[in-house]
């Protein structure tokens, strides 16, 4: 036979392996959102994922179109059955919980995204707001319905794909897709190395993995007999997938070709699950971890709301605790039985399984509830008036950041818009005044007003950029924007231009510093004076909420919980590599802090987890001068 004849005419047989890959896809995913280190590439699960929902959903529509039932208005009577129900009260419980803890901005930014994720275009918000690697995903519960948005988009135009080209070029319907296929794997692997944010939550840029699915379900590739051959393929594509979760890390650039190994690895398994059993077959057939596997969709849509709660409101322990984690995981699966149980079953099969009309009410009044209520949230900013003045008071001020403040999209550089350069005043040297250049990300575009107002003698040049290591040796998959920024100030400015001092500033990680060592000898090296500032105090929630939630609870104690207590260790580390060096080394945690780690108050204010407002960057500034002396 021709195009889609060649796949499954006949109705879909169970296949138990499938429903063990999906565990083996939701399952580092939750260890990602826990916690980073034990699975680093954990989030590859969701493009586990989109190949086995591109190779059922098309198995599907393959056997509908061969035996001439195929109805598009069924195909998405089912798709409404199977992600509604779970969707739309994992939204409501999310907006109530909002609704009682978030801050007024907050519950409007969650409002917006609530109405995106209940309208399936929550890819597209987040695209345009935000990223999934940004730092802030803690203070969005709703990020995940990314990937749902993503499928959704696909549904609304692979059924008519797959119909017209059986009906009109049959022949040559699995060509085309392949053609397809390539095309948006091409875009993909350019878009993550220079549209990164665009690339990730685009839905052409994830259409080939969906459709790799359904290639496999087209009979596109042929399925083997042979035992051993399909022990091959399976195990092979096992670990392709554990070797992503544990091998590849946010700061590559995903998806693309990072992302054809766990596409690859699932299409492996699905493809040798086809002609029989196997090992990989049989394990992932277990109970338990075909259990798992049912309840993949409620514990994906229920683990992060309860992560992003639970992260930063310490229902169930401190910041970053082995209970607080363990925690996570067991109350995440416990809701997601339950959700799959009372909520994803009933709707499926049963005696309360509602008709295709009551159906398309429910979801309509549903879907319109959800809307209203986060519309209405959105049009009065965040309803202020849960909190009482004086919470407001307190809180008021920290929280925004003026652009102007930092010089953003002119001296500092950050997505979206990252296709602009440094604004010519960034780095023009005044020859009447002693010139001090701050490189690095954020942290050090923050004390750009600080600085420039209380040592107002010095002109401050300024190249920063979001995400963005000052270093000489940049790190696999870090953002172009970053790596033209800091090559050109380094290489060109730096060589060209006599500056009086350089302070390198950024969020550093343990991982960085041997890049950092590199960067100080090249310094050195090149005669360039440089002064080294260390990392600021880092909270898993920002400051704002976490004093009303002390205050509420009146536990002072609860910032203390939520500061990573690693910093102290970073500072130390990073002290004594530029005083091995001789360096001058500034450290901003025990400006910040009389004590390590932090006193119950968190000094100066933080409009975030970690960066600086207005005033606490004038107050640091201030400290820097009093205990390390006038820098002009």
């Amino acid at each position: 036979m021709n195009g889609i004849a060649r796949g499954l005419a006949s109705k879909p047989r169970f296949r138990p392996d499938i429903e063990g890959l999906r565990a083996v896809a939701v399952l580092p995913v939750l260890a990602y959102h826990v916690s980073p280190s034990m699975a680093p590439g954990g989030f590859v699960g969701v493009d586990v994922f989109f190949v086995i929902s591109g190779y059922l959903i098309s198995q599907l529509l393959c056997a509908d179109i061969e035996q001439n039932r195929f109805s598009i208005v069924g195909f998405y009577e089912r798709r409404i059955r199977r992600i509604f129900p779970a969707l739309m009260a994992m939204l409501a419980v999310t907006f109530i919980l909002a609704w009682r803890y978030c801050l007024p901005a907050e519950l409007t930014d969650l409002s917006r995204s609530t109405m995106a994720a209940a309208l399936s275009v929550s890819n597209i918000y987040f695209w345009m707001t935000s990223g999934y690697f940004s730092g802030d995903e803690l203070s969005k519960p709703l990020l995940h319905t990314w990937s749902l948005a993503v499928e959704e988009q696909f549904y609304l135009v692979w059924p008519l794909f797959l119909f017209a080209g059986r009906r009109y070029f049959n022949r040559w319907l699995i060509p085309l897709t392949w053609v397809i296929a390539s095309i948006s794997f091409v875009v993909a692997a350019v878009g993550a190395f220079y549209f990164a944010n665009q690339t990730f939550f685009a839905p052409y840029t994830r259409l080939w993995e969906l459709a790799a699915g359904g290639l496999l379900a087209m009979g596109a590739v042929p399925e083997t007999s042979r035992a051993w051959l399909r022990n091959v393929l399976a195990a092979a594509g096992f670990a392709l997938i554990a070797g992503s979760v544990f091998f590849i890390h946010a700061t590559m650039p995903f998806p693309g070709l990072l992302a054809l190994p766990p596409v690859a690895g699932a299409g492996l398994i699905i493809l040798a699950g086809r002609g029989g059993e196997s090992l990989v077959y049989r394990g992932l057939a277990l109970k338990p971890i075909a259990f798992i596997g049912a309840i993949s969709y409620s514990l994906y849509l229920w683990h992060w709301p309860i992560n992003t709660f639970q992260r930063n409101y310490a229902f169930m322990g401190g910041y970053d605790s082995w209970l607080s984690k363990v925690l996570i995981c067991v109350v995440s699966i416990a809701v997601a039985a339950l959700s799959w149980r009372f909520i994803e079953q009933p709707f499926r099969q049963g005696r309360f399984k509602p008709t295709n009309r009551t159906l398309l009410k429910l979801a309509a009044g549903a879907t319109a509830c959800i809307v209203g209520m986060a519309g209405l949230a959105t049009a009065r900013n965040g309803l202020p008036s849960r909190f009482s003045t004086a919470e407001l008071d307190t809180v008021q001020h920290l929280i925004r950041v003026s652009d102007s403040s930092w010089r953003s999209h002119r001296c500092f550089l950050f997505e979206p818009r990252v296709d602009i350069k440094l604004a010519p005043e960034c780095l023009t040297l005044d020859k009447d005044r002693k010139n001090i250049l701050l490189l690095g990300d954020s942290h050090a575009a923050q004390l750009w007003m600080g600085f420039s107002t209380v040592f107002d003698r010095v002109n401050w040049l300024q190249a920063t950029a979001s995400d963005c290591l000052p270093t000489i040796v940049h790190r696999i998959g870090e953002r172009i924007t970053c790596t033209e920024v800091m090559d050109d100030v380094m290489r060109n400015f730096l060589a060209r231009n006599h500056v009086d001092h350089v302070f390198l500033i950024a969020r550093w990680k343990t991982s960085s510093l041997e890049n950092v060592a590199a960067t100080l000898d090249w310094m050195k090296a090149n005669h360039i004076p440089v002064t080294l500032i260390g990392p600021t105090a880092l909270y898993d929630a920002p400051i704002p909420r976490l004093v009303i939630s002390a205050m509420r609870s009146s536990d002072p104690s609860l910032l203390r919980k939520h500061m990573d207590p690693s910093m102290v260790d970073l500072d130390a580390q990073m002290k004594k590599l530029a005083s091995d060096r001789a360096i001058p080394y500034i450290s901003i945690l025990q400006l910040q802090c009389t004590s390590a780690p932090c006193p119950e108050g968190p000094w100066p204010e933080l409009s975030d987890q970690e960066h600086f407002n207005a005033l606490g960057a004038r107050i640091i500034a201030e400290k820097i001068r009093e205990t390390y002396g006038p820098i002009a």
